[in-house]
């Protein structure tokens, strides 16, 4: 019985360390769009490319900003580094809610200039809502001391984040599927990046209460 705590622990360190490092590799992916300050478009969508084009500032604020909550979100869920350097995890956790909310609201200006349609605009647009409103609720249950449910909605709001790793991971599934562009499969993407995360969620905190080892009675 000994064991079965100690592969759980090990299950959920290598989960966490292998989505810091997509997360990592995606947002460093990212820096790509700095370029456009410069104009130059090295590796960009030609797709996406339109949509700077048509709302440069409300675009790369998103763009520009959201790589940054990726990139931290990872470290405020490794409870080493929560409990031997607090400020440290506090501080971050700041910088994370203020990327969350500036790249929110990008995100959500941009929506309506999505390269799918509405129908993608409003994929991307219910996100940006969401996860803007479940960061800050994070937030203020921290402040609150709240902190059962500071870490559930800390989950949510990451699941929102991390959606930029499934959707790159899912964009070339959608090639393989016969989709011409990333315009023409962004109608499923602005659902099928975050959902299925949210959903994850969702199922791993209602199932937390039973993978608890159990504590045997005192008599």
């Amino acid at each position: 019985m000994v064991g079965k705590p100690m592969v759980g622990k090990y299950l959920a360190r290598s989960g966490l360390a292998i989505m810091a490092f997509l997360a990592a590799g995606v947002a460093f992916y990212s820096l790509r769009y700095y370029g456009a300050l410069t104009d130059s478009w090295f590796d960009v969508d030609t797709d996406i490319h339109a949509v700077i084009m048509q709302v440069p500032v409300r675009a790369l604020t998103h763009m520009l900003i959201a790589p940054v909550a990726l990139l931290l979100g990872p470290f405020q869920f490794f409870p080493g580094l929560r409990s031997k350097y607090p400020k440290v995890h506090r501080w971050s956790g700041r910088v994370y809610v203020a990327a969350c909310v500036v790249a929110g609201i990008g995100g959500l200006a941009t929506s309506p200039s999505a390269s799918g349609g509405p129908v993608a605009g409003l994929g991307f647009g219910i996100l940006a809502v969401l996860w803007v409103a479940t960061t800050l609720g994070a937030w203020r249950a921290a402040v609150a001391r709240q902190f059962a449910l500071h870490r559930l909605l800390m989950r949510f709001s990451y699941a929102m984040t991390f959606r930029a790793v499934t959707l790159r991971l899912q964009i070339p599934v959608g090639f393989a599927m016969g989709f011409a562009s990333y315009s023409a499969m962004s109608v499923w993407l602005a659902y099928t990046s975050w959902v299925p995360n949210v959903i994850v969620v969702a199922l791993y905190s209602m199932t937390e209460p039973l993978r608890r080892p159990v504590v045997p009675a005192t008599v």
